[in-house]
């Protein structure tokens, strides 16, 4: 090893002791399997949520939970310069399963199983063919919820994490000439605090208008879905639904066009962390928005921009390893971590390896 390697290496070393010496009790280690390469830190600690935490967020209605979650994780985390805003998504999804773990128990216990093709043809031969008795109660069953398939899932053995490349890219530089002038533009993976104040925004921004159209759109919705099932061969009289006027369906479709248009524009302004030279990494997601108008950043671009990111392997990987409770085999599945579940499980599950005794 070079002496300039060593003395780095010794540096890193020493300021790991630090922090672990000088971290309190009751925290943890978190290293992710990010390594410090897209939002998060490489290495910082964090405690267990506290129980007026979990019932601050239980209490709190489900679309602002995203936004106390930021502001308890932040207030969990030792080291004040870590900013939980500027995690991936994904980065937040690995810490609270981390936490879990450590905090409570490995398994995540009682998840809802839905049925793949290969479960249905089981059942079906286990009852002797779809017309019997037998296949029909199981069927519904299943459809009323008496009957609920559930799964465990092992955080430590059952979820598999990528090995992010020492060489990830996780910016993207637009040029493009306009006349003599150089147009510039740099995207980045969205964070995880902009996410959800874009969510936030639109549902803001769009509230009043969605109430005013919801009659509309849910009679359009039905209207495909039943035209869908007369194609299929299924006997129904669309003259028996309520139609919609021409000039009605006209402002619907006006309006549709109006908030894809903004979604689009606010999605851009997620990614973008320069404008022509000038940095806007700590430009709030507002004024990023407004920027994001901006006719050079047209829509074939950034889908050749997002595309590229939403490519990048890092945090866990889609499937993860657990036993089908139809067919009772281990089984390769996809499975989406919802925030909203991994606060529910914490909320209800006692910590393990803890011992109450009465005397």
């Amino acid at each position: 090893m070079e002496k300039q390697e060593e003395e780095k290496a010794l540096e890193k070393a020493r300021e790991e002791y630090n922090n672990k010496f000088n971290c309190p009790d009751g925290f943890i280690e978190v290293r992710l399997s990010t390594r410090g390469r897209i939002g998060a830190p490489s290495i910082f600690h964090i405690r267990n949520f506290s129980t007026e935490d979990v019932m601050n967020l239980n209490l709190t209605e489900q679309q602002e939970r995203p936004i106390k979650l930021i502001k308890i994780l932040q207030g969990l985390i030792y080291e004040k310069e870590v900013d939980i805003g500027r995690f991936h998504q994904k980065e937040v999804i690995e810490l609270l399963l981390l936490m879990y773990e450590c905090f409570y128990t490995t398994i995540f216990a009682n998840q809802t199983w839905s049925l793949t093709e290969e479960d249905w043809k089981f059942l079906e031969e286990e009852s002797g063919g779809k017309d019997t008795e037998m296949f029909r109660n199981k069927k519904r069953a299943l459809d009323n919820g008496s009957w609920k398939p559930v799964f465990d899932i092992d955080i430590s053995k059952d979820i598999e994490y990528h090995e992010i490349s020492d060489n990830i890219k996780v910016n993207a530089k637009v040029q493009r000439k306009y006349g003599n002038k150089l147009f510039t533009a740099t995207f980045s993976l969205p964070r995880f605090g902009d996410i959800i104040i874009l969510k936030s925004f639109v549902e803001s921004m769009y509230r009043e208008k969605d109430k005013q159209f919801a009659r509309l759109t849910e009679i359009v919705k039905f209207r495909k879905e039943c035209e869908e099932k007369i194609r299929q061969g299924e006997n129904i009289k669309l003259d028996q639904i309520p139609s919609i006027p021409k000039t009605e369906e006209d402002k619907l479709r006006e309006y549709e066009t109006e908030k894809s248009l903004f979604i689009f524009r606010a999605t851009v302004a997620l990614y973008l962390i320069e404008l022509d030279g000038e940095s806007l990494i700590d430009v709030p997601l507002e004024k990023r928005v407004q920027l994001a108008q901006d006719p050079r950043l047209d829509f074939s671009t950034f889908q050749q921009v997002q595309e590229f990111f939403d490519k990048l392997e890092f945090g866990m990987k889609e499937e993860i390893t657990v036993r089908d409770p139809i067919l009772n085999k281990v089984v390769k599945r996809k499975y989406p971590f919802r925030l909203d579940d991994l606060l529910s499980a914490m909320g209800t599950t006692r910590p393990a390896e803890t011992t109450v005794s009465f005397v």
